[in-house]
């Protein structure tokens, strides 16, 4: 059978993907809790679950559903629907709204959202910024003085950063005492202290061990006395106890995973 040119291979791709999102919104199993659209299939993140490595897959990772990633619609990641469940559920936009807020790596949607509250400044950062909104920011060396802002978010970045401890105690740093930070990242209950080695230092060990090649550790248990050792107090946030009622399969969201909820303590580093 004589196959298609690659040229014309080339141009029938965007008519296959517009044909397969057509397809995909006819359904209504699913619904982005974001942009509110229902359709068939969220898109899964680099192959799903099936293309975890086995490494990766034995430690039981509490972190992105990687079945149910991104929305076909807004393009809204699993974690960053989350996000929304949580801040509705506890009136996070409030603190939000009128106030000075740090954000890593910004979301669209989040961000968004988060510029239509008005704060009093909003600073979006990042080490390899794309867009011209976005700074660059070292989560280690931020560049803002002690107790310059009212929330914090920091969504899935520390296990791409290699001086966490460093990180953690500038994102203590720069948080106003008594004010909130969310700061997710994925992590293993099987290990009691984070694993990472300096000899995992090529992408194909950091996928087969951290399973991400930009990912420089699997964080354990100890990932809550870091955060305290920072200068947190941790206010671990249930998922099972604040979103109950929310069908985490339909909404395309891991009910294991909870909201790392943190606030500056008064006595600052313990």
């Amino acid at each position: 059978m004589a196959t298609l040119p690659e040229n014309i291979k080339k141009n029938l791709r965007p008519i296959k993907k517009w044909a397969e999102l057509r397809l995909n919104t006819i359904g209504s199993r699913h619904q982005c809790y974001i942009c509110r659209k229902t359709f068939h299939h969220f898109y899964r993140f680099r192959g799903g679950s099936t293309a975890t490595p086995p490494f990766v897959r034995e430690l039981d990772m509490i972190g992105s559903d990687v079945d149910n990633f991104s929305c076909p619609h807004c393009r809204s990641s699993d974690r960053e629907r989350h996000l929304f469940m949580y801040f509705d559920r506890l009136r996070l936009w409030d603190s939000i709204a009128g106030g000075i807020v740090l954000h890593f790596a910004p979301e669209k949607n989040l961000r968004d959202a988060i510029v239509r509250l008005k704060p009093k400044e909003y600073i979006q950062g990042d080490l390899f910024p794309s867009e011209e909104q976005i700074r660059r920011i070292d989560v280690t060396a931020i560049g803002f003085p002690e107790e310059y802002f009212d929330f914090i978010i920091c969504n899935h970045l520390l296990e791409h950063v290699p001086k966490d401890n460093q990180a953690m105690g500038e994102l203590c740093r720069v948080l106003k005492r008594e004010k909130l930070a969310v700061i997710q990242v994925p992590f293993s209950r099987m290990l009691s202290k984070s694993f990472e080695d300096d000899k995992i230092n090529t992408d194909e060990l950091r996928r087969r061990f951290y399973a991400q090649e930009d990912h420089v550790r699997i964080y354990g248990e100890d990932l809550f006395s870091r955060l305290e050792g920072a200068g947190f107090e941790v206010m671990l946030q249930k998922h099972q106890v604040l979103l109950p009622d929310l069908d985490s399969g339909f909404y395309g969201v891991n009910p294991r995973e909870d909201l790392i909820l943190v606030k500056r303590r008064e006595s600052g580093l313990s």
